[in-house]
């Protein structure tokens, strides 16, 4: 029997889109109404962007849960080069249970009369203290790491992994993670969930962005048996600068039960203020064009995606010619 560490992520407030098919995430935004590879899952290479970006005013009643066959990778770390079979589910799905009935027999599948899919989703990324995708994804067949399965989708560079789609009422999505080589420092998990309602239930809306709920947050994860890295000593910006940091801080709220399969760990987010020590090996993140307070053009794409994604339109964006930008 094993003990679960159960650590709850409730639903942020942020800015991503999740697809019904897990290939689209990779698909070209503005010919294959794709994703391009971004996979809103709150990382920073995301500039922290989550469902919210189209699943909008989601009213957070979902809960992500993140689970291991190995427990102590959230007590004790990540070791080298091992392979942990993680599992993340959905908790307290409530927006298209109702389709549940329906099995099978629903959505495009050349079912008449129509009827709507219960599809939801999530997106998954392990990265370093720096933005970098770490370790590796393998796909799970018979509860077991095998690259043959179909279960989820891996991107193609191996940086995240997301829903397949085409699963009726799944609530929850196994893939085994392959720890990194030694040495290279705590990581994080970002994960994103979307509860699907089923759209307008019509041929013509088989899906659609509204009245679904959503769900983000992070978990970070030690490298076992290394150093830990404590800052002290405590940093403002005063003077003319008249800005402070804000950290989001978890606050974890632990709770047993026994299960026979997956030991799990999830977590509670809370937000609160204060401020962290830049390491010298960071600075070259803060010295880069995305995080510059003006726009860069990548920026500027991915803003025009999400309002494309959002209103149901396209073009009138920086350029003259038509629409909303014709000055």
């Amino acid at each position: 029997m094993l003990i679960r560490i159960a650590l709850v992520i409730t639903a942020l407030a942020g800015v991503a889109s999740a697809h019904s098919a897990g290939a689209q995430f990779d698909q070209n935004p503005m010919t294959q109404a794709g994703n391009g590879g971004i996979v809103f899952d709150g990382a920073p290479r995301f500039s922290g962007h989550t469902c919210n970006v189209c699943h909008v005013d989601a009213p957070g009643l979902i809960h992500i849960r993140l689970e291991s066959d190995h427990p102590e990778l959230f007590t004790d770390g990540w070791k080298p080069k091992m392979q942990y079979h993680l599992r993340v589910v959905l908790v307290d799905e409530w927006a298209g249970v109702a389709n549940n009935a329906n099995g099978d027999n629903c959505g495009l599948r050349d079912v008449m009369p129509f009827k709507p899919c219960n599809d939801n989703g999530f997106a998954l990324e392990i990265d370093d203290a720096v933005g970098n995708s770490l370790g590796g994804f393998t796909q799970v067949l018979a509860n077991k790491c095998d690259a043959t399965g179909t279960a989820v989708y891996i991107l193609g560079d191996k940086s995240a992994v997301v829903h397949s789609g085409g699963v009726n009422g799944g609530t929850s999505w196994d893939v085994c993670w392959t720890a990194p080589d030694a040495g290279a420092g705590p990581v994080t998990a970002y994960l994103a969930a979307v509860d699907g309602n089923g759209g307008k239930g019509t041929l013509a809306i088989p899906t659609d962005v509204v009245g679904d709920d959503v769900a983000a947050g992070a978990v970070p994860i030690a490298e076992a048996g290394a150093d830990v890295n404590t800052q002290t000593g405590g940093c403002n910006a005063g003077g003319d600068a008249g800005v402070g940091l804000a950290l989001a801080l978890l606050g974890l709220g632990v709770r047993f039960r026994r299960r026979k399969k997956l030991v799990a760990l999830a977590l509670v987010l809370a937000a609160a203020s204060g401020c962290v020590h830049v390491r010298p090996r960071q600075r070259e993140t803060l010295a880069k064009r995305n995080m510059k307070f003006g726009p860069d053009p990548a920026e500027d794409e991915l803003d025009l995606h999400m309002q494309e994604s959002r209103e149901g339109s396209s073009g009138g964006y920086g350029s003259s010619g038509g629409g909303c930008g014709c000055n």
